[in-house]
C-alpha cells in the first residue's frame, strides 16, 4: 500500500496493487452526509447544506475538460480536503472554488452562502488554477506570493492537486505526464516541508508510476517476490511487540507499512544500496499516549529485540526542521519473530496527527511553519520558501534547491541577520563560518549558537542561529583543520594559513 500505514495488521496491504488511500469515486454521492457528521453545530451543518445545494444548482451543467461537472469536482476536492481538516469554512470554499468559471461567476459568488472572507479565498484559488510552477518563473512567484499572503490556500491547493492525481485516467497522456512531473518535482517537496506526509507519499508513488512505468513495474515485481515474507515478519513482530508493551501496561496502537515504490527507488539511488540492503523497507509504528511512554516503549523494544547499532534517531529530543517528531530505531532479525530488519517508529498520538497532515490537521493554517520546537529557533516556512526563490533564477533551480532543502542529509542554518545557509550534514560551527564568512574567519573571536557561546567543534542542528564575533587580530590556528567536517572548509583554512 505504498507509504500508507494500515490501521490493523489484517488485512495486509499489498504494495504492488497501487491502492493508495481507501478512495472510491462512488463516495462523492454521499459527501454532504460525511461532512455533516463531523460533530458540527447546527449552523455549520445548515451552511454546508446551502453551499452544496448552491454548487449543484449552478455548476452541475458546466463540465471540466476532464469530463466531470464542476459541481462534482468541487465535491471531490472537498472530500480530499476532509481527510486532513474538518474546517467547515475550507470545506465550503472547496465546494464552490470553481464558481468563477461560470459566465456569471462574479454575480453568483456575491450571492453565494459564503462570507466575504471566504469569497476572497475562492477568487485567489481561481487565480492559481492554471499556473505552471515547475516551468514558468512568473507563475512560481505568483504561487509563493499567494501562499504567503494566505496560508489557507496551501491545504486547498494540495487537495485540488491530489484529486487530479487520483483521477489521472481522466486526462490525456500528455497532460497526465505534465501534472505528474510538476507534482513529483514541486508539490511533493512542498508537502514534505508542511509535514503533510500522507499526501506527499501518495503523490510520489502515483506520479512516479506515470513518469517511470518500467522502473515502477520492476520494483513492483521485487516487492511481489518478497510479499509473503514481508507480511509474515510484520504480523509476527506486531504480535510480539503488542504482548511486550501490554505486559508493561503501556497502551498503544500498532500500525505497519511497506515502503512505497518511489521512496524505495529514491533511497536506492541516493544511498547507492541494493533492494536487499534497505533496512527501513518494512516499518511498524507504535503510537502511545504521551512523550514519556515513547521512551518507555523504546526501552522495552531494545530490551526485547536486537537493535542495529547506529540506527537510533531521536526526533523527539531533536525534531527535524519541519517539526517532525518521532523515535526511529531498526531491529535485527529475531528468530521466531522476524527474518528481516524492521524499522520501529515510536510517537505519541499528537505527534502522529502532526506527521500525517501537519498543522492542517488541526486547522492551524497561520501556523503552517516548520520549527525545531525549542526556545531559540522558530522559523517561518514561507519566509524560507521566499528566500529559496530569491536564490533561484528559474523554477528548475528552485526545484533543485527545494529538493536539497528537503533532503535528510541537509542542514538549514541562519546567521544573526536571519540569512539562510545550506550545509551538508554533519557540519560543525567552523564549517558554517568557513561557508558563510570565509573572508573574515582569520579574525574570529567567539561564536554564539542560539544565544549561547559555543566551541568551534560543536555540531550544528537544523534551524540553528549562529552569531560570530570578529576582532582585529588574527586568531586563525592550524589546529582548526582538525575541527572541520567538510573538505571545502579545510581547503578554505589552508588557503588562509598560506597567506
Amino acid at each position: 500500500m505504498g507509504n500508507i500505514f494500515g490501521r490493523n495488521i489484517f488485512p495486509f496491504h499489498c504494495v504492488c496493487d497501487c491502492s493508495f488511500l481507501p478512495y472510491r469515486s462512488g463516495i462523492i454521492a454521499f459527501l454532504p452526509h460525511t461532512l455533516l457528521s463531523a460533530g458540527r453545530s447546527a449552523s455549520e451543518r445548515e451552511k454546508l447544506r446551502r453551499v452544496d445545494e448552491f454548487a449543484r444548482r449552478h455548476l452541475s451543467a458546466l463540465r471540466r475538460r476532464s469530463g466531470e461537472s464542476y459541481a462534482e469536482h468541487g465535491r471531490e476536492v472537498a472530500m480530499v480536503l476532509y481527510e486532513c481538516c474538518k474546517d467547515p469554512a475550507l470545506i465550503a470554499i472547496a465546494l464552490l472554488h470553481d464558481l468563477p468559471v461560470h459566465p456569471d461567476g462574479g454575480e453568483l459568488l456575491a450571492k453565494s452562502p459564503l462570507n466575504s472572507n471566504e469569497r476572497g479565498i475562492v477568487q485567489k484559488m481561481h487565480a492559481l488554477r492554471r499556473l505552471h510552477i515547475d516551468a514558468k518563473t512568473e507563475d512560481l512567484d505568483l504561487a509563493i506570493e499567494a501562499f504567503m499572503q494566505d496560508t489557507r490556500l496551501l491545504p486547498l491547493r494540495m487537495a485540488h492537486r491530489l484529486n487530479d492525481i487520483r483521477h489521472f485516467a481522466r486526462f490525456p497522456q500528455k497532460l497526465r505526464r505534465q501534472i505528474a512531473h510538476e507534482s513529483l518535482h514541486m508539490y511533493t517537496a512542498i508537502a514534505g516541508r508542511l509535514n503533510m506526509h500522507l499526501w506527499r507519499y501518495e503523490m510520489e508513488d502515483r506520479c512516479f508510476a506515470i513518469l517511470q512505468p518500467k522502473m515502477t513495474e520492476h520494483l513492483r515485481e521485487r516487492f511481489k517476490q518478497m510479499e509473503k515474507l514481508d507480511h509474515a515478519c510484520l504480523h509476527q513482530t506486531m504480535t510480539f511487540l503488542s504482548r511486550r508493551l501490554k505486559k508493561q501496561r503501556i497502551p498503544c496502537e500498532l500500525q505497519h507499512r511497506i515502503k512505497g515504490i518511489y521512496s524505495t527507488y529514491r533511497k536506492m539511488a541516493i544511498k547507492r544500496r541494493t533492494f536487499e540492503e534497505l533496512t527501513d523497507r518494512l516499518a511498524i509504528r507504535v503510537i502511545v499516549p504521551d512523550t514519556d511512554s515513547c521512551y518507555r516503549a523504546l526501552g522495552i523494544i531494545h530490551g526485547a529485540m536486537h537493535a542495529v547499532p547506529g540506527k537510533l534517531k531521536d526526533y523527539i529530543g531533536m525534531p527535524k526542521e519541519n517539526s517532525y517528531r518521532s523515535i526511529h530505531t531498526v531491529v535485527y532479525p529475531l528468530p521466531g519473530v522476524t527474518e528481516q530488519p524492521i524499522e520501529i517508529q515510536i510517537r505519541s498520538r499528537i505527534m502522529h496527527e502532526e506527521s500525517e497532515f501537519g498543522s492542517s490537521a488541526h486547522g492551524e493554517y497561520k501556523a503552517a511553519f516548520y520549527s525545531l520546537r525549542n526556545n531559540h529557533s522558530r522559523v517561518n516556512l514561507f519566509r524560507n520558501l521566499q528566500s529559496l526563490r530569491a536564490e533561484a533564477r528559474s523554477p528548475k533551480q528552485f526545484e533543485q534547491a527545494l529538493r536539497k532543502y528537503f533532503s535528510e542529509d541537509h542542514l538549514a542554518v541562519f546567521d544573526h541577520q536571519n540569512n539562510l545557509y545550506h550545509l551538508k550534514k554533519p557540519a560543525t560551527v567552523l564549517d558554517f563560518l568557513c561557508h558563510a564568512f570565509p573572508s573574515r574567519i582569520r579574525t574570529l573571536k567567539d561564536v554564539w549558537i542560539n544565544g549561547r557561546k559555543s566551541a568551534l567543534d560543536t555540531e550544528l542542528r537544523d534551524g540553528d542561529i549562529a552569531e560570530p564575533q570578529f576582532g582585529r587580530s588574527v586568531s586563525l590556528r592550524r589546529e582548526w583543520l582538525q575541527v572541520c567536517r567538510h573538505a571545502g572548509s579545510r581547503r578554505c583554512l589552508r588557503e588562509l594559513l598560506a597567506v
